[in-house]
């Protein structure tokens, strides 16, 4: 948390507190009466001040001992801190309200004679209260740094994740460009128009934590698209879309490593057996499934980035909200994904 915004937090919640503890006071004293007039009355009174001094070294001074030497596995230890950070609060309450305030002012909060150890005795329960105060403070404030710990380093993972994908696509696509341009020069213009338009994509469109599923589906037409080019022959792709897509929202390029595995291993030629992508929207529900007859040799033997990539980028944004399934018979390679499109992902990654 920023000095300032701690700042403003810990005086907001100390004037939450005189506030009660007025209010506390005032019934205490008029037996349950509670007027405007009796409320700001108990401004006048010094004991309030004394109080409220006292309750802030003892919150402060037990906030540090608790920073500094809490450990968690040891109880007896957090046990021992407590009950003298107790006798310390109740001490120091016998010491400014006995020894001090009372002989200097002639104002005694109790009897003069009340001995020391009746006095520590009966503040002890209070005092434990104060401290217990500052303990669970401590446990909050460790909560919330721990959890937004996890939050920037599951942001960063996120980024690393995408960052890898463009990579991943680049090699794919720039070495088949290369090709395609050798033996069929007049479909290159063609083909760097449709990489252009993806890449646009990728670098500027994608950068939200989840966009709308029919840019992700006209990502994924686009790709396509881009293979077909690419290609020698015919290219037998069968791509359906069922439902209504208007109103959901997905993590963006979380589809495409299917599709690219698809045409990196698959056999793309044989119309009798193509490689079949099916979309299916039920309300928040999306199925995505992919299969593709293997090929007798795996056009590209290195990498396995984009689905390991895409399985981890799945366990961070959609936790609990997701199940891919995964078969493989030797022949045919089928990839099924089915999430909760109504859940958007848990964190804005951060920008690669």
């Amino acid at each position: 948390m920023k000095p300032r915004r701690a700042f403003y937090s810990h005086l907001l919640f100390w004037l939450l507190f005189l506030a009660v503890l007025l209010l506390y006071r005032t019934s205490n004293r008029n037996h349950g009466v509670v007027t405007p007039a009796l409320y700001l009355a108990e401004l006048e009174h010094v004991a309030l001040y004394v109080l409220l001094a006292r309750v802030l070294v003892t919150f402060y001074v037990s906030l540090w001992v608790f920073t500094r030497f809490f450990t968690p596995q040891r109880i007896g230890l957090l046990f021992g801190q407590i009950v003298l950070l107790g006798l310390f609060d109740a001490t120091l309450s016998y010491v400014l309200e006995q020894r001090l305030i009372g002989p200097l002012t002639g104002w005694w909060f109790t009897d003069s004679r009340t001995p020391a150890l009746v006095f520590i005795t009966d503040a002890l329960l209070a005092s434990w209260v104060f401290v217990m105060m500052a303990f669970i403070y401590k446990h909050v404030r460790d909560q919330r740094a721990a959890q937004a710990l996890r939050h920037e380093k599951t942001a960063l993972e996120l980024a690393y994740l995408k960052s890898q994908l463009n990579p991943h696509f680049l090699f794919n696509n720039i070495n088949s460009l290369y090709g395609l341009a050798l033996t069929e020069p007049e479909r290159t213009p063609d083909a760097i128009l449709r990489l252009a338009d993806l890449l646009r994509y990728m670098l500027y469109e994608s950068n939200e934590a989840y966009v709308a599923l029919s840019q992700e589906i006209d990502y994924l037409t686009s790709y396509i698209a881009l293979e077909k080019l690419r290609h020698d022959g015919d290219v037998y792709v069968d791509f359906t879309v069922d439902g209504t897509i208007s109103t959901q929202r997905i993590a963006p390029l979380l589809l495409i490593c299917f599709v690219e595995n698809a045409f990196k291993h698959g056999s793309v030629n044989d119309p009798l057996c193509p490689i079949a992508l099916a979309l299916t929207v039920h309300g928040p529900a999306l199925t995505f499934t992919v299969g593709n007859p293997i090929a007798a040799q795996h056009k590209d033997q290195v990498g396995g980035v984009g689905l390991a990539s895409v399985r981890r980028r799945l366990a961070l944004l959609y936790p609990g909200r997701h199940r891919l399934a995964v078969a493989d018979n030797g022949a045919y390679f089928q990839c099924t994904l089915s999430l909760d499109t109504d859940a958007p992902p848990v964190l804005t990654a951060a920008r690669p």
